[in-house]
């Protein structure tokens, strides 16, 4: 027994002394060889005050390291020029990297490194060779002062009193993905800057990470080439970006090959301008999802402003001022199946003096907005016409109508909405406070042959489900305005102190949902009579029936001429101390019953051509008119075919004005 472990002892003994003397070797050689190894095998020179190998645990340090390239003139190899005060490399595979040319380690500490580097030149498909396969799993560089430039000497990366800790780094070349993935890291930099794209670069005054939040300030993203450049150099991108922010910082940032996550970001005073091209994208077939998986738990925006351009550089779209908070983003493989790419729990955003210009004839604009998931509130909205009404008419090429509208306030709530396969929209109530809106027609341009389509049949178009349980116009103001090429001016019609209420507001493609749509409407007719509508349709009905229904009281007649005056060619003076009508219709026809009351009631009949009042067949007609008429007279039936080329207002006009002709006149005028 005692021999046994006398030969054991012997055997372990020599082994430890032979790794000893190995270890002892090899070190002397790196020593006394290495020197002459890296004069005559690398492209550098470099020199140090002392150096030290263990060859057992694959550690190696050094100090006072000075590394020159040998030609650096020759752009097709790696240049660097500097000055570290010290290296440290564990469990480095020394034999690995003698004989492979492999870089596989624990870990690398660089000590106040003062480090010039150029890029190589990127190799020909001829003569690329297999690059050197490297691991660095945990990099820790302290005090560094880095410029990387590219082969044309334009700055690549830049860093100045850089100190960087990396846990646990894995490299990976899979263009789809994340370039790397990383434990944890620490950073703290000045006058940080990176070339992130062919496009863009990076750059902030500081960087630092503080207990697991990293904190950039000065931050901006910007264009290396200005947007004439780009537009001719990058042709498959929409949109050029530019961000300024004055603080930008990150919670728990986590890095994966195909995730990036982090719990709260948040945008200090940002700037985010886009500029778009004015062509069109024609995007690939069969686009697969880029593999990165976006989680942001929340996100915040302090103080933004946000500005959209054209081509030529105007405005298309401005926020003076917004913040915003958006909750549990996640963009992954499941929502990149959808309409909307990504999805949120929650989301708010508050902001001031919104513009946006919506095309050829009209900008928007509100004071101020509050949206979130739930509702949606609107400060002086406006829809203003970008031309005259001259200049509109000499535009259009058929006719069309310009609309003029403001609203002191616009409320959406009880907001429920998905936007997956397709969007599905359901709003509890619907609030248009003091809206003034201006339609104006001209009868100049030819006529518009399209169809004009019933609003049942309109709502039932829209292709996604979407229903409204109420909307109410409130205390607000309606005028239309129709321009005839003769010479009896526009015909205008308004109403103020306009109150409407719409129930059940449908497409009718929202299951089980009811179709029927009652409108309730009570304003003031040309501002000074009482007036109600009751109009109902159902958006189910494929034949478009309707109803409609209402009275108008103590109308003086006069305030109806700028109306009937362009269509009939008559002028009115007296009092309709009533009109009542109740109609019937679907795509086709209208009919129904029709009366006014009236007292002293007078009509004047216009010629076409002159303008001037027919005396003789004024007064002759007016013998026939229902003078002082009873209380409760006999209605009159009306029966009107609908253009299809007019608007569902005109078919109601027609109605309305085939009542008062045969309740006005017996005789035909």
């Amino acid at each position: 027994m005692k021999k046994t472990l006398k030969v054991t002892g012997i055997v372990l003994g020599s082994i430890l002394l032979l790794i000893l003397i190995v270890n002892i070797g090899f070190t002397l050689w790196l020593k006394y060889q290495l020197p002459d190894y890296i004069k005559n095998k690398t492209p550098y020179a470099i020199t140090y005050k002392t150096l030290n190998v263990e060859i057992l645990s694959g550690s190696i340090s050094a100090d006072d390291i000075l590394i020159k390239s040998k030609n650096p003139n020759d752009k097709k190899v790696l240049a660097i020029d500097g000055f570290v005060d010290g290296l440290n490399v564990s469990r480095l595979g020394i034999v690995d990297l003698i004989k492979n040319k492999k870089i596989n380690t624990n870990s690398i500490r660089l000590t106040n490194p003062r480090l010039k580097i150029r890029l190589a030149q990127k190799k020909t498909k001829d003569s690329v060779k297999e690059p050197m396969p490297f691991l660095i799993r945990n990099i820790d560089i302290t005090k560094g002062n880095i410029d990387v430039i590219n082969p044309d000497d334009s700055r690549a990366f830049s860093a100045k009193n850089l100190s960087l800790e990396i846990k646990n780094l894995s490299l990976n070349d899979n263009p789809n993905e994340l370039p790397f993935a990383l434990d944890s890291y620490k950073i703290t930099a000045r006058d940080f800057f990176a070339k992130i794209s062919d496009v863009y670069t990076i750059n902030s005054s500081d960087v630092k990470t503080n207990n697991g939040q990293l904190e950039i300030t000065d931050f901006e993203l910007k264009s290396i080439l200005d947007f004439k450049d780009w537009e001719k150099s990058f042709t498959k991108q929409k949109s050029l970006f530019s961000i300024k922010s004055k603080k930008i910082s990150f919670n728990d940032l986590v890095f994966d090959k195909t995730k990036l996550n982090l719990k709260n970001a948040q945008f200090i005073n940002p700037e985010f301008v886009i500029q778009n091209r004015d062509a069109k994208i024609i995007k690939p077939k069969n686009t697969k999802k880029n593999g990165i998986d976006l989680n942001f738990a929340n996100i915040d925006i302090k103080n933004g402003t946000l500005s959209m351009l054209k081509s030529n550089g105007e405005k298309s779209l401005s926020l003076a001022k917004f913040d915003a908070n958006v909750k549990e983003f996640l963009m992954d493989d499941e929502t990149s199946k959808n309409k909307l790419p990504f999805k949120f729990k929650d989301y708010k955003i508050v902001g001031n003096t919104f513009f946006y210009d919506s095309g050829k004839y009209y900008n928007l604009s509100l004071s101020r907005f509050n949206m979130s998931s739930q509702s949606i509130d609107l400060v002086n909205f406006k829809m203003i016409p970008k031309m005259s009404r001259a200049e509109f008419v000499r535009t259009i090429p058929m006719e069309d109508d310009q609309f003029n509208i403001s609203a002191n306030r616009i409320q959406l709530s009880g907001l429920d909405w998905t936007f997956e396969k397709e969007l599905d929209l359901h709003l509890k109530s619907a609030k248009l406070h003091n809206v003034d809106a201006n339609i104006f027609r001209s009868k100049i341009p030819k006529d518009n042959p399209k169809e004009k389509l019933l609003y049942s049949k309109v709502l039932r178009n829209i292709k996604f489900p979407l229903v409204v349980d109420n909307l109410n116009l409130i205390d607000s103001k309606l005028v239309y305005e129709e321009d005839k090429p003769d010479n009896n001016g526009p015909g205008k019609v308004f109403f103020t102190n306009f109150n409407l209420n719409v129930k059940n507001l449908n497409s009718n493609k929202k299951k089980g949902a009811n179709t029927k749509v009652p409108i309730v409407i009570n304003c003031n007719f040309m501002g000074v009579s009482p007036m109600k509508v009751n109009w109902n349709f159902d958006t189910s009905d494929l034949r478009d029936n309707f109803t409609i229904g209402g009275y108008i009281n103590d109308l003086p007649a006069n305030d109806i001429n700028p109306f009937i005056k362009p269509y009939m060619n008559i002028t009115a003076t007296g009092t309709i101390t009533s009109l009542n009508y109740n109609f019937k219709g679907n795509n086709d026809i209208m009919n129904g019953k029709f009366k006014i009351t009236h007292k002293d009631l007078k009509v004047a009949l216009i010629d076409k051509e002159t303008k001037e009042k027919k005396k003789f067949l004024s007064g002759v007609a007016n013998l026939f008119v229902k003078k002082d008429s009873q209380k409760f007279p006999e209605s009159v039936d009306i029966y009107v075919e609908r253009n299809k080329e007019r608007s569902f207002f005109n078919f109601y006009w027609k109605g309305i004005e085939d009542g008062l002709k045969k309740t006005l006149l017996i005789i035909k005028i």
